[in-house]
């Protein structure tokens, strides 16, 4: 099954293209000093003021949102058009409207069961078998109420973190290319336990997707994940996890 990564970080990017075996990365920049084949990563939130250029080196895009996605269609740009998860595409009408809006492969949504999947048909799709799912996305910068100042950090950006009343931490990612912060749950959907159902469900390639994770950290997960989609199950790197929806779906 085809494997691909999705990296937030920079030094995650660096780390995880020397990799082989990895399909393709998907990064806001081109990783450099390899050979890896590169999907851009847009930004959740596109602004007026801030510049979006496709990269002529990019092999494709994963668009976040209808706006780029139209941005991509008047640029004439004709490489591989991916729809992340943010992109509506719930039953097979939609997925048939994001095609005829150029879209190349579909990301399944995050909220869908795997009896659903089946419904719905995910054959020539994409799923994240790994990562944080966003749960809000925010323009208003938490480090800039917190510090009562801009902590602009054009490569990385600044973390920081919201405790709820039950001292769960959720990390928050201020990405401050873009200038707006993303919340991510509190710990990361893996879907290791699953690998025999998934392979059953005729999907065209699987995702990780590093956020907060450390370079060291992201490399031990990716080389666990690649090990398990060919039979050689090992000691999952994963501690803290969740499934997600993939049993339960939303009520």
């Amino acid at each position: 099954m085809v494997i691909n990564v999705l990296c937030e970080k920079p030094a995650q990017t660096a780390a995880i293209a020397r990799i082989p075996g990895i399909s393709y990365i998907y990064s806001a920049e081109r990783p450099k000093g390899t050979d890896a084949m590169w999907i851009q990563v847009l930004p959740y939130i596109m602004r007026d003021d801030v510049q979006v250029d496709i990269d002529p080196y990019a092999e494709g895009v994963l668009v976040r949102n209808y706006e780029e996605l139209e941005m991509v269609r008047e640029s004439n740009y004709h490489g591989r058009v991916i729809a992340d998860a943010s992109l509506y595409s719930f039953n097979s009408e939609a997925i048939a409207q994001l095609k005829s809006d150029g879209i190349t492969r579909d990301t399944v949504p995050y909220e869908l069961n795997v009896h659903e999947m089946k419904k719905r048909g995910v054959r020539g799709s994409e799923l994240m078998i790994y990562g944080r799912v966003p749960l809000m996305i925010s323009a208003n910068c938490l480090y800039l109420t917190e510090n009562e100042q801009c902590g602009k950090n054009i490569p990385s950006g600044n973390n920081v973190e919201l405790i709820d009343r039950m001292n769960t931490e959720f990390p928050v990612v201020c990405d401050c290319r873009y200038c707006y912060n993303v919340l991510y749950n509190s710990v990361p959907v893996s879907l290791h336990k699953e690998i025999d159902t998934i392979s059953t469900l005729g999907l065209h390639s699987v995702r990780l997707n590093f956020t907060t994770e450390e370079p060291q950290e992201a490399v031990e997960i990716v080389e666990y994940f690649k090990d398990l989609l060919i039979g050689r199950a090992g000691e999952t790197p994963v501690r803290y996890y969740t499934r997600g929806h993939f049993r339960k779906g939303v009520e």
